[in-house]
């Protein structure tokens, strides 16, 4: 129990570790509210569900350990733990959840009432049970209203439903897994995003490469996107159903034998769980958040689902569509004091997005920091646990306030020094060892064990100042001249022919009042959200308004749609592919 003590310290965002602390001190408030065997937790094999299990390992082990009891604590230490079988559930989640009962001791009772309120009122009343610790967080279909601590609602059985991690986001729970370690379905790693059941779950179509084949769930680049795979197939709708089962198959195809055997299996069941679907509210939703409660038959999550089976048609139906709409995700560090203090003003960021865009990635952030070692680091230990590409900016010259090689030394673990390959190529630059002063030599200091990234200039001559690369931090400068020739280099080996370019259509409009064309807007996102970004900017002379997508197809339709909705010849221009909207 003390080993989820320690791994905790590994967690590299503060702001993630901070929520972790905050909902282990939920977690034993909790504990000291309510007596331990009064004390339940849904436990369901999500990943909101895994990550909880393993805050109240913490929080348990904090508590034993206060009142002197850290050695012998077993399982949840007497709190109880339940798991709803249904018929559609996954194989892999069975097992996951099986597996994670009997590694931590955890003695779940498996409940397999099919009418889940009956259920859970019948293991209320035996068990007396007083609070239901969950997994739900604000973006699930059911948390409108929640807070940490929500009693439940009217006509259910009297309870306190406890939300330790109502506020962290899909980034947030992928830093908490990735960063301890610890296991969780194996779904997961195949794409899968957010598990309901076999009838109403696919892989995320945004993680999907030109093969078939799916990158692993923390590659999302966009936590918007994490409930694109949920689908509801209705039992009149034969054909969705079939569209489910074409998926698995075609997800089965790419998983080693013995697991695409259990895909396959779970998967037999998904036009009976369609069919049983029908009924509307009090319909079963088994959400991976691990709440607790009936569906409503209309709603949020059946507009987010009728929105995602439309996404599945416009594909053409069956398994998600040819065209790969995988994104990989980036993020940007700018360092400098001039850039904070107003004196200069930023090109590197505008250059950076647009280009890493043009390529097909996703920037999810864009930070500005001091030149302050532990700033920098802190930035950088946080984004590179959650980007897949962090590239930094300025900071890298020979004098006190160039930085940024300490602080990202220190965000990565290793020690300052003076790289050899670097070092030799400062000689031959400016005449030879003996040549070289200590300003000189601070340019040759980087973390122990990065790599040099060679490149050549405009005359062919390779240049004697490479790019650094550490793990999967790019260390550019940030002087923009010399930041564009290094991106040169940088961007050839971020090139990759999996991921489709980013499209884009901008309708500039007459009109100057926004709310005349929200409805519109709200219209369109409704329908091709999925697929489209939606954006309206006002500008001096008129309204904005963007339509963004890989998918050209939806580009093309949302357009239409737009078009159709807005005012009559409000449509000044039609433009494509724009880098600007100025």
């Amino acid at each position: 129990m003390a080993d989820i003590l320690g791994i905790l310290d590994s967690i590299p965002d503060p702001v993630v570790l901070e929520k972790a602390k905050k909902a282990i001190a939920c977690l034993r408030r909790t504990c000291a509210l309510y007596p331990l065997n009064k004390i339940a937790f849904s436990f369901n094999g999500g990943k909101d569900s895994t990550v909880l299990l393993h805050l109240l390992r913490a929080a348990v082990a904090q508590q034993e350990a206060a009142k002197g009891n850290a050695g012998g604590i077993t399982g949840l230490g007497g709190m109880l733990s339940f798991y709803f079988r249904q018929t559609d559930d996954f194989a892999e989640v069975k097992a996951f959840v099986e597996g994670a009962d009997q590694a931590y001791g955890l003695a779940v009772e498996y409940l397999s009432e099919q009418d889940f309120k009956k259920g859970l009122c019948d293991y209320l009343e035996r068990t007396g049970v007083l609070a239901i610790v969950l997994g739900t967080r604000r973006g699930d279909p059911n948390a409108g209203g929640q807070d940490v601590f929500c009693p439940s609602s009217e006509g259910w059985p009297a309870f306190m439903r406890v939300n330790p991690i109502l506020d962290w986001t899909y980034h947030d729970v992928w830093v908490f897994l990735r960063a301890t370690r610890v296991a969780y379905c194996s779904l997961y790693d195949h794409g899968y995003t957010s598990l309901g059941g076999v009838g109403n779950t696919l892989p995320n179509n945004s993680l999907r490469r030109p093969d078939g084949s799916y990158e692993p769930a923390y590659h999302l680049a966009d936590g918007r996107l994490e409930r694109v795979g949920r689908v509801h197939a209705a039992p009149a709708k034969a054909p969705a159903a079939a569209m489910v089962q074409a998926a698995h198959d075609a997800h089965a195809a790419h998983l080693p034998p013995a697991q695409a055997a259990s895909s396959r299996g779970s998967a037999g069941g998904a036009a009976a769980a369609s069919g049983a679907s029908e009924g509307g509210a009090g319909m079963l939703v088994h959400h991976d958040s691990g709440e607790v409660g009936a569906a409503e038959g209309k709603g949020a999550a059946a507009a987010a689902a009728a929105t995602a089976v439309a996404a599945a048609a416009r594909s053409g139906g069956g398994a998600p569509a040819a065209v790969s709409e995988l994104t990989r995700s980036a993020a940007i560090v700018v360092v400098g004091d001039e850039l904070l203090s107003g004196k200069v003003d930023d090109v590197n960021a505008r250059f950076l997005c647009r280009e890493l865009r043009s390529l097909g990635w996703q920037v999810v952030r864009v930070v500005f920091v001091p030149d302050a070692v532990d700033d920098i680091a802190s930035v950088v230990r946080a984004l590179a646990a959650t980007a897949e590409a962090v590239i930094t900016a300025g900071g890298i010259g020979p004098t006190l306030d160039d930085v940024t090689m300490q602080g990202i030394a220190l965000a990565v673990g290793q020690p300052l020094v003076r790289l050899p390959g670097m070092v030799e190529r400062m000689a031959s630059y400016f005449g030879g060892e003996a040549a070289l002063t200590p300003a000189h030599l601070k340019m040759a200091e980087g973390p122990q064990h990065a790599d040099l990234i060679d490149y050549k200039l405009a005359d062919g001559q390779a240049s004697k100042f490479p790019i650094l690369k550490i793990n999967n931090i790019y260390v550019l400068p940030g002087v923009p001249s010399l930041l564009v020739q290094k991106w040169g280099a940088l961007k050839e080996r971020l090139r990759d022919d999996a991921l489709a370019p980013f499209r884009n259509a901008t309708l500039r409009l007459s009109l100057t009042d926004e709310t005349s064309i929200a409805p519109a807007l709200e219209r369109v996102a409704s329908t091709h959200g999925l697929d489209v970004a939606v954006g309206s900017y006002p500008v001096d002379n008129g309204i904005i308004v963007t339509l963004d997508s890989k998918n050209t197809r939806a580009l093309q339709a949302a357009v239409a749609d737009i078009t159709e909705l807005l005012p009559g010849e409000s449509v000044l221009a039609l433009e494509r592919d724009v880098d600007s909207l100025q």
